[in-house]
Order: structure tokens, then C-alpha cells, then sequence
């Protein structure tokens, strides 16, 4: 019984794998989306698996150059709590004129001392079946979302509270589309942090 529950308590993330979970997600996501809007030519993309999904990674050298920086500063500060969005555009590449966002809500489950979680109370398995139902609803948002018709570019902004530091990242304005439609997707939760969806687009 003791070896059983031993095992059982293994199975649930700390922080550390909660903040692992939610950047990998992130990761995947925005290749996905950027693979499924047509932002970069479909050739430029390499299947694989994931999650038991087929998912598209980008093999341009800027892209993941890009995604290698940005992501350890994601850790750092998904792990301390600062995060409260990250939104993903795809803008009109000559106005700059935003045409779509994702948005990824994060909200951390607070001790009463109002110290984030360090300990997670569900299974591994658990989380990774609403992730992949998160990247699964991603994967189908094409079917309605408005046809992309001109050349796109994105823009990536993280939204974080206000003693946040990090190099090489200042305020901006944020993003926001002209008569938006808003459709929130599935949420998941590794019960320390929640990820919350929702893709906003241009009305036509």
C-alpha cells in the first residue's frame, strides 16, 4: 500500500513541472498556429508527434532561434508567478494592422500566505489529456476563423505584472483588433497554474 501511494504522489507535478508543461504547450502552440494560418509557407514545417497528435514545428533557423530566447524567460517568470497573458497576433505584414490574436490566460492557484503553489494534486495524465484536447480545438479553430488574404506576420507580447524584469523586453502598447469576435477554446489546468484560450479575430 505505502510503494502504491509512493507511486500515486510521483505522478503529480511540482511548479517546476507545471511551468515545464505550460511552455512546452506554449511552444507548440504557436508553431501550430503559425503552421495553420499559413503565416509561413507549409514547406518550412516538419510533422511530428506529440501528445499522440501530429503537430507542425518550424525548421526556419529565425524561428527557433527566436522561440530559444524567448522561452527560458518564460520559465523564469511562469515560475515566479508574473505571467498574467501571452497573447500571439498575426498582423497585416504592410498596415501592422492586427487581424487575429491568441490569447493564453494564466492564473496561478495562491497558498492563503498568497505564495503560488509548489505542489500539484492532479495526475500527470490528467493534464496532459486536457492539453492535448487544448491542441486538438487549436488544430480545428481553422475551420471557422476568416481566411487570412494577405501576407502575415506576428508579434508576440507577454503580459506580466508590474516588478517584472527582464532583458531585452520594455513596455508596449497592447494589441487589440478593430470589431473583434471572440471565441474562447478549451482551458487546462495542472491545479498550480491555469491556462485559459481564446482566439479573437477581425469581424468582417
Amino acid at each position: 500500500m505505502a510503494a502504491g501511494t509512493a507511486q500515486e504522489t510521483q505522478n503529480f507535478v511540482t511548479l517546476k513541472g507545471s511551468v515545464e508543461l505550460i511552455v512546452d504547450f506554449f511552444n507548440y502552440s504557436l508553431n501550430s498556429i503559425l503552421y495553420q494560418r499559413g503565416v509561413f509557407p507549409e514547406e518550412s514545417f516538419i510533422p511530428t508527434q506529440h501528445y499522440g497528435l501530429t503537430m507542425y514545428m518550424s525548421k526556419m533557423p529565425e524561428i527557433k532561434k527566436y522561440t530559444d530566447e524567448i522561452l527560458p524567460h518564460l520559465k523564469q517568470w511562469l515560475t515566479e508567478g508574473k505571467i498574467k497573458k501571452l497573447v500571439l497576433a498575426l498582423c497585416d505584414v504592410n498596415s501592422k494592422e492586427p487581424l487575429e490574436c491568441w490569447e493564453f490566460r494564466i492564473l496561478a492557484e495562491e497558498t492563503p500566505t498568497g505564495e503560488i503553489k509548489q505542489q500539484g494534486t492532479k495526475p500527470l495524465k490528467d493534464i496532459q489529456q486536457e492539453i492535448r484536447n487544448v491542441l486538438r480545438q487549436i488544430t480545428a479553430c481553422v475551420t471557422f476563423l476568416p481566411l487570412l488574404d494577405c501576407v502575415c506576420s506576428f508579434d508576440l507580447q507577454v503580459h506580466t505584472k508590474k516588478d517584472t524584469q527582464g532583458e531585452g523586453w520594455g513596455d508596449v502598447q497592447p494589441l487589440s483588433i478593430q470589431n473583434a469576435q471572440e471565441v474562447q477554446l478549451r482551458s487546462f489546468s495542472t491545479s498550480i497554474q491555469n491556462v485559459h484560450t481564446f482566439v479573437s479575430y477581425k469581424s468582417v
